[in-house]
């Protein structure tokens, strides 16, 4: 049954229910460690995988759902399902208009079949969240990532999916912020004078450096054998093993290869290896899961479509090669247009060229 379907019944809880049903969920195994989830590589592929899908063209038959599928709710779709494998949204249908909200989590109830699957959910707002018990399928969209045959009702994300290579980034770019978080400073070497000899002023004027400049007291100018000290300051600093930056960057690349990206789409290169990289993207990671998206879609909404033409612009030249060389091999214009993507092109007439007529 495709909605507007009958609202279902709802009672406000506090965020400390909220917070133990997300305690219970991360106990059953759901979910990556904070730290996998807040490298620079996960934000770069799923940010790019949101944006992409806010880019999205959305088609739909109802003007109502069309309205309802905006920029903002396609992005997180995207996010969270590089993120976390998984998004379930609630069709709200209260005021006579659709609203896809978010769950901030969930329980499915059900069989095999996807058909008799219901839904316990709770959404978040600002001062409260509120919950809807015992949900139909048809009033859930449940986006899914990598489900896995013995769990088709939940998703996986790539990195729950490798998770060695989330562990390594995690642990790598925890390692290298250790080494940052160190005492930064311009030692300067200065001559006794006698007056403190121990080395406490020291160790705090190194910590409250802050990269400015801290002294040392490590030469008597005045003495006997004649010691002078060099008054040239010291770098003291973070000074990350080399090894350690080259593991960082070989696991942000894992990261990105389980997710389906070309590491150098995020990296300096020529204009050719950029394209090529996006190419891929679009057709590995952006394109098969806006297929996946528009499915469930198509299933709960009907008459959805999502078209990244958009997107493809930056390819339009080799496209159009291609278009043309089908053409010239026997294929209709319409054929050509579909399989190079070019799906809103419309084939008008070449007008003949006007000739004066000069009369004799």
């Amino acid at each position: 049954m495709r909605w507007p379907w009958q609202q279902v019944e709802t009672r406000a809880v506090d965020y400390s229910d909220s917070f133990a049903q997300y305690i219970l969920q991360q106990a059953g195994g759901k979910g990556l460690p904070a730290e996998a989830l807040a490298t620079a590589a996960l934000e770069a592929c799923s940010g790019m995988v949101g944006r992409a899908f806010a880019a999205a063209d959305v088609e739909a038959t109802s003007p109502t759902v069309q309205a309802a599928l905006n920029p903002d709710i396609l992005e997180l779709i995207g996010r969270q399902l590089i993120r976390a494998g998984e998004l379930v949204c609630y069709l709200d249908t209260s005021g006579g208009e659709l609203n896809i909200l978010p769950a901030q989590s969930h329980n499915i109830m059900g069989g095999p079949t996807p058909s008799t699957w219901s839904y316990d959910l709770t959404l978040g707002g600002p001062t409260m969240t509120r919950t809807y018990n015992h949900v139909s399928g048809d009033s859930v969209c449940h986006f899914r990532y990598a489900a896995h045959p013995s769990t088709p009702w939940r998703g996986q994300s790539p990195l729950e999916v490798a998770a060695l290579a989330g562990r390594l980034s995690a642990e790598t770019v925890k390692a290298l912020a250790d080494e940052s978080a160190g005492p930064l400073a311009n030692l300067l070497g200065l001559p006794l004078d006698g007056d403190d000899p121990t080395i406490a002023p020291f160790k705090a004027a190194i910590s409250a450096a802050r990269g400015g400049l801290a002294t040392i007291e490590n030469g008597d100018w005045g003495a006997s054998n004649g010691a002078f000290v060099d008054l040239i300051p010291k770098r003291l600093g973070p000074t990350p093993p080399e090894t350690l930056v080259m593991l960082m960057q070989q696991a942000s690349n894992e990261v990105m290869a389980a997710i389906g990206i070309n590491p150098s789409l995020f990296t300096s290169g020529s204009a050719d290896a950029l394209q090529n990289s996006w190419r891929l993207a679009m057709a590995g990671v952006i394109g098969p899961l806006g297929r996946k998206v528009a499915a469930e879609l198509n299933l709960k909404l009907g008459g959805v479509a999502l078209e990244f033409e958009e997107l493809r612009s930056s390819d339009a030249q080799a496209r159009a090669r291609s278009l043309a060389g089908l053409v010239d091999a026997g294929a209709t214009l319409e054929s050509a247009a579909a399989e190079t993507g070019f799906k809103r092109l419309v084939a008008a007439p070449i007008p003949e060229p006007e000739v004066e007529r000069v009369e004799t």
